[in-house]
C-alpha cells in the first residue's frame, strides 16, 4: 500500500510541474498526498522547487528575513544568512528564488504583474546580452534564476502611486544615452572579440543590437531605466 501511495504522489508531482502555465510568474500548489503534503512553486524562468510541508516550515523558521520586517536588497540578503543549504551555486539558486516568492506576497501577486513581466524581460534582455557578448557560460545560466529576486526587489521600491514620484521628467535624451552605451560596446566587443570568425561578425553585431532593440523597448519611464542600469552595473560590471 505505501508503495502505491509513493508512486501516486511521485505521478502527481510529475503532472503538476509539467501543468506550469508559462504566463505566471510565480505561484505556490499545496497539494495534500496521502499522509504527505508537498509545496509546489513554479517560477516565470520554467524552474519548479518541491518541498515537503515539513521542510517548508523549517525554512521559514530559519530564515525570517523572508518576512520581510527589514527588506535588504537580495545581494545582501544572500550574504547575510549562513544557512549550509543555500551555500553551494544551486543552493544560491534556489534562495534568490525563494527570496522572490515570498517578497512578492509581500508586495501582492496580481497587483504589480505588469510591471513584475516587464522587468523580468528587461533583467533578463541584459542577461542575454552579455551572455551573447561572453559567448555563453555558467554565469548566465545561474544569473537568469537569480534575477528573479532582483526583480521583486524593484517591485518593492518602485512608486506605487502618483504621490511618490519624484523624478516625472522626460527621459528620452538619458534613455538614448544608455541604448547607444549599449551598442557602442557590443560594436567595440565583437570588433576586439578574436574567437568571432570576421564574416561572423557582422551577423552577431545585428544580433546583438536585436537584443539592445528589446531593451530600449521595454524601458518606457524613468523608474526603469535607472533599475535597469543598476541591475546592469550590478552584475555585469566588468564591463
Amino acid at each position: 500500500m505505501k508503495l502505491v501511495l509513493k508512486i501516486f504522489q511521485v505521478c502527481i508531482v510529475i503532472l503538476l510541474l509539467l501543468g506550469c502555465q508559462n504566463g505566471g510568474f510565480a505561484k505556490a500548489i499545496a497539494t495534500p498526498l496521502a499522509t504527505d503534503s508537498l509545496i509546489v512553486l513554479h517560477f516565470q524562468t520554467n524552474d519548479s522547487l518541491v518541498y515537503s510541508r515539513e521542510d517548508f516550515d523549517t525554512i521559514l523558521s530559519n530564515h525570517p528575513e523572508f518576512l520581510f520586517e527589514e527588506t535588504f536588497d537580495p545581494t545582501l540578503s544572500y550574504h547575510l544568512q549562513r544557512d549550509m543549504e543555500f551555500s553551494s551555486e544551486a543552493g544560491h539558486d534556489n534562495y534568490c528564488m525563494l527570496y522572490s516568492y515570498f517578497l512578492m506576497q509581500v508586495n501582492g501577486e496580481q497587483k504589480y504583474a505588469t510591471q513584475r513581466k516587464t522587468l523580468f524581460q528587461l533583467f533578463s534582455k541584459i542577461n542575454e546580452l552579455f551572455a551573447l557578448i561572453e559567448q555563453g557560460g555558467t554565469y548566465f545560466g545561474h544569473q537568469h534564476k537569480r534575477l528573479l529576486a532582483e526583480v521583486e526587489y524593484a517591485i518593492y521600491l518602485m512608486p506605487k502611486d502618483k504621490s511618490e514620484l519624484r523624478k516625472t521628467y522626460a527621459i528620452d535624451k538619458q534613455k538614448q544615452l544608455y541604448i547607444q552605451g549599449l551598442r557602442q560596446l557590443v560594436a567595440d566587443e565583437t570588433a576586439n572579440n578574436n574567437g568571432i570568425e570576421p564574416q561572423w561578425k557582422l551577423s552577431q553585431i545585428k544580433r546583438l543590437n536585436k537584443v539592445i532593440d528589446d531593451i530600449n523597448q521595454l524601458i518606457t519611464d524613468n523608474f526603469s531605466l535607472k533599475r535597469t542600469q543598476y541591475f546592469q552595473s550590478n552584475y555585469y560590471g566588468y564591463y
